[in-house]
């Protein structure tokens, strides 16, 4: 085992132990990475399902987020209530998106995909589902938190 490839798999460990365990993989050599994955849904404003999300969110120790494209990331409208399902995703302390949009017309969900590009000293990141033309920061009940990391 090489040098560098051990000081990865010790700090995959590391992380792997005080975290609970929880999913974390190796993705970058120079930084131990966690990732979470989870479901949001958010009810149909004309009653109902609305829409379903489900994302496997990374962010690394240098704040450099993406959904781990290992994973099985979509967005589904499951209904036609006239109310599209969008995602956006909050990262460095603002809003990008929507990142993904899914109608009932397109059946069977749509992919997520998402990088930041760039580290930043803001690391907590967040998965939203809304829907409509509603946004996480409207507050108006139409959105629903899928995953976050910090």
């Amino acid at each position: 085992m090489t040098n560098s490839v051990f000081r990865r798999a010790a700090a995959v460990l590391v992380a792997a132990v005080l975290g609970g365990g929880t999913a974390l993989t190796g993705a970058s050599p120079a930084f131990a990475t966690g990732c979470l994955t989870d479901t949001g849904s958010v009810p149909s404003p004309k009653g109902g399902p609305g829409a379903t999300a489900t994302a496997t969110l990374c962010v690394n120790s240098a704040g450099y987020a993406w959904l781990d494209t290992n994973r099985t990331n979509t967005v589904t409208d499951q209904s036609g209530d006239g109310y599209a399902a969008r995602v956006y995703v909050y990262w460095n302390q603002g809003y990008s998106g929507a990142i993904a949009v899914d109608d009932t017309s397109s059946s069977g969900g749509t992919r997520l995909y998402w990088e930041s590009g760039v580290g930043t000293q803001y690391r907590w990141t967040e998965v939203f589902v809304c829907l409509g033309y509603s946004r996480p920061d409207d507050y108006n009940g139409r959105c629903a938190s899928v995953v976050y990391n910090n």
